[in-house]
């Protein structure tokens, strides 16, 4: 069943860099992915440890942290503005130090897909420091809707399987195919996804009815159901989560809903080239 949760209403925890939110954990919510939300106050640091699960943080709000990205002994230092983050492999770690105004985080941690653990290249995945805009965006043929990925092993930024998240955007009245997703053939793990509505109104369709989504919203789709986004005439900006990488979607109509273009590109006949995708 598709569960809407509104994390605006999260019940906040103090911790010794400010507070935090846990919002979707294994323990309680019957899931394998570890949503939560963080406040940094300023001056103070969130600490990201080595873990066996791959994880992502994010800052949602800020400016000037100094984010610290660290694997087998080196360390890489970046001063990081909203909409930017780090991406861990399991064994790396990071730090997230607030400047002069508190930082809000959003860390998402998932196992480790096993049944394709090893890059494309050949080489162990591994993580990076990521800026949103200077990151590949795309744009559906109805130029209706745009997406970036942090993570996406298709992008080229990641060779792991075990998650792809990313930033969309509708404009108004916008909407995504119905569509659902499946395990794929090569694995037997029940893929996970959501939707974290950041600002606009709409709702979410469903095999028997609708739920009313806005700002704070978590939407957990479980793998099996039958699901669309529509926007209000406000548009949509939200975050959007699956994983494994290794699912299999199904659309029943809307074709030009399925296709993604690069944006900024030209095939020639001055339309974005086609990105291709499994």
């Amino acid at each position: 069943m598709i569960t809407v949760i509104d994390t605006n209403a999260t019940k906040s925890a103090s911790v010794p860099e400010g507070t935090a939110q846990h919002i979707l954990t294994p323990a309680n919510d019957k899931t394998m992915v570890d949503v939560a939300k963080f406040e940094v106050a300023s001056g103070k640091t969130h600490r990201v440890a080595p873990s066996d699960r791959t994880q992502v943080v994010y800052i949602m709000e800020g400016k000037d942290a100094e984010v610290t990205y660290s694997k087998g002994g080196k360390s890489e230092v970046h001063t990081a503005q909203r909409r930017s983050g780090v991406y861990l492999e399991p064994g790396e770690e990071a730090s997230v130090k607030a400047a002069g105004s508190p930082v809000i985080l959003l860390q998402v941690t998932v196992p480790k897909h096993t049944g394709k653990a090893v890059a494309s290249n050949g080489g162990a995945p591994a993580g990076y420091f990521f800026e949103e805009a200077k990151l590949q965006a795309l744009v559906d043929e109805k130029r209706i809707r745009t997406r970036t990925f942090w993570v996406n092993k298709e992008t080229g930024l990641s060779g792991s399987w075990d998650l792809q998240i990313g930033r969309m955007l509708y404009g108004p009245k916008a909407h995504s195919p119905r569509h659902v997703h499946n395990a794929s053939k090569t694995s037997s793990i029940e893929p996970e996804h959501f939707y974290l509505i950041e600002t606009g109104t709409g709702e979410v369709k469903h095999d028997t009815g609708t739920l009313p989504v806005g700002p704070g919203s978590l939407v957990l789709i479980p793998a099996g159901e039958w699901h669309q986004l529509v926007a209000s005439d406000s548009g949509f900006d939200y975050i959007e989560f699956q994983a494994p990488f290794d699912f299999a979607t199904t659309m029943d109509h809307d074709p030009l809903g399925k296709n993604w273009y690069i944006q900024g590109t030209d095939d020639g006949t001055g339309n974005p080239k086609l990105w291709v995708q499994s």
